[in-house]
């Protein structure tokens, strides 16, 4: 009979402490966070930032004008840092990712940080030799930034689509 007790009282204190590591090990996200500030952010780097970013790029990148690439650069590892903060917060609360799925969160990511380390060479002083033998870096610089916009354009369909069937 004094087994029972004994019983009851080890499964009670192995439930206390199992509550008690889940709770140390969870995550914590700052109290910002939340589902409408996640599809803001998204929302606005998918259109205002985009188009920022794209009319720097197409119309008024210039490798000798380090400070413009300098802000590119902030710009983007900003970006990429906040929308990381969210996509954090969204796979702990809501199981989903801040863009469309997955593969093309992390495509945008990498896409994200391969203009950035591509700007980043340029205002370092790498040279981009075209066929002429003069630093162009621009072709590169553009290439990288079609990529990111492809993939956003992609997110950004699929959203509009999801929207339209729901």
């Amino acid at each position: 009979m004094d087994s029972l007790p004994s019983t009851i009282q080890r499964a009670l204190w192995l439930t206390c402490l199992l509550l008690v590591s889940s709770l140390c090990s969870a995550k914590t996200h700052p109290s910002y966070l939340n589902q409408d500030y996640c599809d803001g952010l998204v929302e606005q780097f998918v259109d205002s930032g985009m188009r920022s970013l794209g009319k720097y790029i197409n119309e008024h990148f210039n490798p000798e004008y380090k400070g413009g690439i300098r802000n590119t650069i902030h710009f983007l590892e900003q970006r990429s840092e906040w929308l990381g903060e969210c996509n954090d917060y969204l796979l702990d609360t809501a199981q989903s990712h801040v863009f469309y799925n997955d593969q093309n969160t992390r495509e945008i990511f990498a896409a994200m940080n391969a203009l950035a380390r591509e700007l980043q060479h340029v205002r370092e002083g790498v040279e981009y030799p075209d066929d002429a033998g003069n630093n162009n870096p621009t072709p590169f610089i553009k290439s990288r930034y079609e990529t990111l916009a492809q993939l956003v354009d992609q997110h950004h369909t699929r959203m509009l689509m999801k929207k339209q069937f729901q």
